[in-house]
């Protein structure tokens, strides 16, 4: 594959993450109850982020060095 074919399928891989995340925390948010969780809803928004963002980071990063090694 061409290193620009890369760049964009990495970047496209990594802007579905990011939209994952939003949409995740926005139904958390909704199904957020006080009384039922004991984690407070920060708590809730940082593991989306450890499961959703920081993929999406690294692989936005994969495909900068792709396009610039090559």
């Amino acid at each position: 594959m061409k290193k620009k074919n890369i760049q964009i399928i990495c970047n496209i891989i990594s802007a579905l993450l990011a939209i994952a995340f939003v949409i995740k925390t926005i139904i958390n948010f909704f199904q957020y109850d006080t009384l039922l969780n004991a984690a407070p809803f920060y708590v809730w928004i940082l593991v989306n982020a450890l499961f959703l963002l920081i993929p999406a980071s690294i692989v936005f990063v994969v495909g900068i060095i792709v396009s610039r090694k090559y």
